[in-house]
């Protein structure tokens, strides 16, 4: 096949990231469209609007239930399938507890532990109804706050590769704050294979310390290099144990997913990150098409069996 000449990269700040959207055609409709739907994505998820449809979900906890748009239902009723599979590790409900320790908000001091407590006793998964009919969601205790943080840009992922197809585009990167996802064939390579850099844990972002050649498929990656803060000598980040109310502990700096579905990929970098290279790689090999890079606090790199090592710092999926 002829390989053009051009890629059309087109970047935008949004939801407090940077989206780049990269085609290979000139296609200026398509991507407004994209622009378009993070714009309302961003009306109806922020938890830094007030006028949010999830804001008034949270606002509105203890009292009422609320009325939400389809997209809105379908993600909370994700997240909270997603919470009760990995209870462990993943709750959509740690709103309360994010806004105690403001960890990569301006947040720089551990919260007592009377107070951790008290938000732990808001992250009952019982404590939410949805009700399919109506499309409403009543958070039955007030204090009670959704957090969808850690499954939400997965989800405008795979929205936006599902927009860009319908719109005729065959192939694409979609990358919403380093949530990488790709479409179709890559045309600037003569096996039409891609290449993703892994970001080194202690680099500056935008510095690969691994790259993987894959076909089209995303990549997401948890760690712990950006959001944290010290004290006393001890860092305490972002990743916070929905059990203990506390930044989970481990070697791990990270944990890069690539899989075919971006919000399934986002669940499994949380839950992974939780269970380590050992019990996390055996859970990933259980899943069909779907594998794991973890990166430790000595940067050594454990794989799982579907990324075969090509030469140093390189490895490919078939």
């Amino acid at each position: 096949m002829a390989v053009p000449q051009k890629k059309f990269v087109s970047q935008f700040t949004m939801m407090g990231t940077v989206i780049s959207l990269t085609l290979f055609e000139p296609r200026q409709t398509a991507i407004e469209a994209v622009y378009d739907y993070l714009e309302q994505m961003d009306r109806i998820f922020s938890v830094n609007r007030q006028d949010s449809e999830l804001s008034a979900v949270n606002q509105a906890a203890g009292k009422k239930a609320v009325t939400v748009s389809p997209q809105c239902f379908e993600l909370i009723h994700d997240a909270l399938n997603y919470s009760r599979q990995h209870a462990d590790s993943f709750n959509v409900l740690i709103g309360p507890l994010v806004k105690l320790w403001k960890i990569g908000f301006g947040g720089h001091q551990v919260p007592s532990a009377p107070a951790i407590q008290e938000r732990l006793q808001l992250m009952n998964l019982d404590q939410v109804e949805l009700n399919a009919t109506q499309h409403s969601v009543f958070l039955k205790q007030a204090g009670m706050q959704l957090d969808l943080g850690a499954i939400a840009k997965g989800y405008f992922a795979d929205q936006i590769v599902t927009q860009l197809q319908q719109a005729g585009i065959t192939s694409a990167i979609v990358n919403l704050g380093g949530n990488v996802k790709l479409l179709g064939a890559n045309p600037l390579t003569a096996d039409e294979r891609w290449q993703v850099g892994v970001q080194a844990p202690a680099a500056p972002r935008g510095y690969p310390g691994l790259q993987v050649e894959m076909p089209a498929k995303t990549v997401v990656t948890s760690g712990i290099f950006e959001r944290y803060f010290e004290v006393n000598g001890h860092r305490y980040h972002h990743i916070l144990d929905p059990q203990t109310g506390y930044p989970v502990e481990n070697q791990l700096d990270q944990v890069t997913v690539v899989t075919d579905q971006s919000e399934l990929a986002e669940v499994l970098s949380t839950v992974t990150y939780f269970k380590g290279p050992k019990a996390g790689a055996a859970l990933i090999e259980e899943l069909p098409g779907t594998e794991a890079i973890f990166i430790d606090r000595k940067q050594q790199v454990t794989v799982t069996s579907g990324l075969k090592p090509r030469r140093k710092g390189v490895f490919y999926i078939e």
